[in-house]
């Protein structure tokens, strides 16, 4: 990768002030205020390199049904148990450590960077977030969730749209397409990670546009429920997530790889939460991820790889920390803020115990960027003084920030650092 380093924090924030609200097309109003909230190389026919693009290359076991009054009971996994029921009243904290050093016109600055870097409009009223002069179902998604956090409903609805546009023939987005391609199937098919962004952010978007006629929580619900049938497999007695909706899991004998880094416990525990009917799917989803994890960690002293085979083995090839693992810290912090499921917890201070032992925050990762220094910072979101350590790590040095990844990842990761990254539950 070239090296290009982004701005500091503070140079950034004088940089693009002045442009709050006016980078990129289709703008909508972002920033406050924020939403209320209850408080890759892999075989086979997919293939992904460091910024994550992908492609995907049979079918899914479908879900299953519960009603709203089923228990949500933490099975053995990196050790603890489970934080509520089903339809009872969930957890109205941000439990994770927050950042008082980032302030609302910081992440607004970094918001309006990002967009002047990455996202453009389309003749048909579509927007999208451009890698490397394509299009990845992976940038939408990403944008959806970051829109959605600033308020741009403008942006929001133009990425939804162009997600919309490009479905594949189970009614997921192709994985990867060209700029402004014409709507229609081009036969990438989907890929899981972005799918349950996408899901997210449509349940994030409707709490905080509630009035809005787009009918954003039953698009969510309809999305889960493609994810749950295409994109979930049983393996081992396990309910596990699939690579796509064509790829991973013991549906593909060529290749059933998974991926630790798509897995997404606490969007499961939402998806749950709204959706009774799919509750069984996804807190089955969310144990098999803490078993999983809990299985990675005990092998790679606290770490987890980019790639697994669906029993948790692996090859050494597949068993690397690398541009795939280096999101998981993320998905699990995120979890732990919303839930405080105590096994995203001890996932945390597991990684927490291997930046430690490895020279501390920045040294200590893989890469000097955000997609890998910053998903550290948020590991130490179990404990607050460890947390302000490694944010003042990761933020005071020079991160190469400016390529699509992990300039996105920096933004996204800065929202959870900060507390505004809403689980609307």
């Amino acid at each position: 990768m070239t090296s290009r380093v982004l701005l500091p924090l503070f140079a950034l924030f004088l940089a693009f002030l002045p442009a709050c609200g006016e980078a990129g097309p289709d703008s909508g109003t972002s920033g406050p205020p924020w939403p209320p909230s209850a408080e890759d190389g892999s075989a086979g026919t997919r293939s992904e390199n460091s910024n994550g693009n992908s492609g995907a290359g049979s079918k899914a076991a479908g879900s299953g049904g519960v009603s709203a009054s089923a228990g949500y009971s933490g099975t053995a996994g990196s050790g603890g148990t489970g934080a509520y029921s089903v339809g009872s009243s969930l957890p109205a904290t941000w439990n994770s450590a927050k950042s008082a050093t980032i302030s609302d016109a910081q992440l607004q600055a970094e918001y309006a960077a990002w967009k002047l870097a990455f996202v453009e409009g389309c003749a048909n009223g579509s927007s999208i977030v451009v890698s490397e002069g394509a299009v990845l179902s992976q940038g939408i998604a990403y944008g959806m969730l970051l829109s959605v956090a600033m308020s741009d409903q403008a942006l929001f609805d133009g990425l939804w749209k162009f997600y919309q546009d490009h479905l594949d023939k189970n009614g997921l987005m192709n994985s990867k397409t060209a700029k402004c391609e014409a709507p229609g199937n081009n036969n990438a098919n989907a890929e899981t990670d972005a799918d349950l962004d996408a899901a997210m952010a449509l349940v994030q978007a409707a709490s905080r546009w509630p009035t809005a006629t787009a009918g954003y929580l039953a698009k969510a619900e309809a999305l889960a429920s493609k994810i749950a049938q295409f994109e979930t497999d049983m393996c081992y007695g396990r309910r596990i997530l699939r690579l796509g909706d064509m790829s991973g899991g013991c549906s593909d004998a060529y290749a059933p790889r998974i991926n630790p880094s798509y897995f997404s416990p606490g969007y499961y525990k939402v998806f749950a939460h709204y959706f009774s009917s799919q509750a069984t799917t996804w807190l089955a989803l969310s144990d098999a991820t803490y078993q999983l994890y809990a299985i990675y960690q005990a092998r790679m002293d606290n770490l987890v790889p980019d790639w697994s085979n669906p029993d948790g083995s692996g090859s050494e090839v597949d068993s690397q920390y690398s541009w795939q693992a280096c999101r998981t810290p993320w998905r699990v912090a995120v979890d732990y803020a919303w839930t405080g499921d105590t096994r995203a917890k001890t996932f945390m201070q597991n990684i927490s115990s291997w930046v430690d032992a490895h020279g501390g925050l920045p040294n200590a990762a893989q890469e000097q960027n955000s997609a890998f220094v910053g998903a550290f910072a948020l590991a130490g979101g179990h404990d607050q003084g460890k947390f302000d350590g490694y944010m003042t790590g990761w933020l005071g040095a020079a991160m190469d920030d400016t390529p699509y990844y992990p300039g996105t990842l920096r933004v996204l990761y800065l929202l959870v650092a900060a507390g505004k990254f809403s689980s609307t539950l």
